[in-house]
């Protein structure tokens, strides 16, 4: 079978559409003789007669309609395909895949997220909970574009950037004195008994609290640690334990359990992984926006 070139069934579509060649050469800004050839070579590559002669100009063959459907087709898949090669190109396309980990998936990752895709429809989403080692490994691999924790440590081939930032709250239980009060400090935190979190992979949060603690010239009296913020809660909740929190946290509602801004805490840096090299353009275009954003915001 002789090869097809798209520009040989476009020019069959015009022809079929103007049912003559004169008019249909015009209409492609070209002359008669090369459009006659394309047409020719059209039908030696299918092997079969696609146009009849009329006194008029030409006509469809049964052959000749039934590949009109397919052309029409096999050109519209072929400029949505351009289309969206060139959008993906640019950002505006494509499959964004996300891995996160922890309390951001609360509150400032899905703002972030959806301020993103609100100008991008043909961007879809695909959300992977990971904690940050297998984020790593994932964007590494190019599983994943793009991860959200905090604390991650330097990773070889990949690159960091603070995306947002938080400020601390301390949970504490039903009718805790701190809570009436409204505001605790982290002199507060020397007498109470600490759930930290996460307990892996480390660096974490949990060992930024024990340093601000350390900081403030106590060790904290660390309880439990917890997998993660919402079990760190339920020990709150269900022990009577005391847990420093972001704010993102803030808005899980737990039965007794009250939140207290810490009042002489630095806010909680929020970040995203990616890849150093070879960045893909969706990526790319979300850190132009999350710059875009932060400049507008200051």
């Amino acid at each position: 079978m002789l090869p097809v070139d798209l520009r040989q069934f476009e020019c069959f579509i015009v022809v079929a559409e103007e049912g003559n060649v004169s008019r249909a050469a015009a209409r492609l800004h070209m002359t008669q003789p090369p459009l006659t050839r394309r047409i020719v070579r059209l039908e030696r590559a299918v092997g079969v007669r696609l146009f009849i002669r009329t006194p008029s100009g030409v006509e469809l063959t049964e052959a000749g309609t039934l590949l009109l459907d397919q052309a029409y087709r096999i050109v519209q898949l072929t400029e949505h395909a351009i289309d969206r090669a060139r959008l993906a190109d640019a950002g505006q396309a494509g499959s964004l895949v996300v891995g996160y980990f922890g309390s951001p998936m609360f509150d400032a990752v899905p703002r972030l997220l959806r301020a993103f895709l609100e100008t991008r429809p043909a961007v879809s989403l695909v959300l992977e909970r990971a904690a940050k080692n297998m984020q790593a490994d994932a964007i590494r691999d190019g599983r994943m574009h793009l991860g959200f924790s905090r604390q991650y440590r330097s990773e070889p081939g990949l690159a960091v950037r603070h995306v947002a930032s938080e400020p601390l709250y301390l949970a504490l239980p039903e009718a805790h004195p701190l809570l009436q009060a409204g505001k605790a400090e982290l002199g507060d935190l020397r007498e109470q008994q600490l759930v930290l979190f996460p307990a892996a992979p480390r660096p974490s949060f949990a060992d930024e609290v024990s340093q601000l603690c350390a900081q403030a010239g106590f060790t904290a009296h660390v309880v439990r640690e917890a997998g993660d913020v919402l079990t760190a809660l339920g020990y709150v909740a269900s022990a009577g334990f005391c847990s420093v929190v972001p704010r993102s946290a803030t808005g899980i509602a737990l039965p007794g359990v009250g939140f207290v801004p810490l009042a002489d805490t630095p806010p909680e840096r929020l970040s995203c992984l990616y890849r150093a090299d070879n960045t893909p353009s969706l990526v790319n275009a979300f850190l132009d926006h999350v710059s875009a954003t932060s400049s507008e915001a200051g």
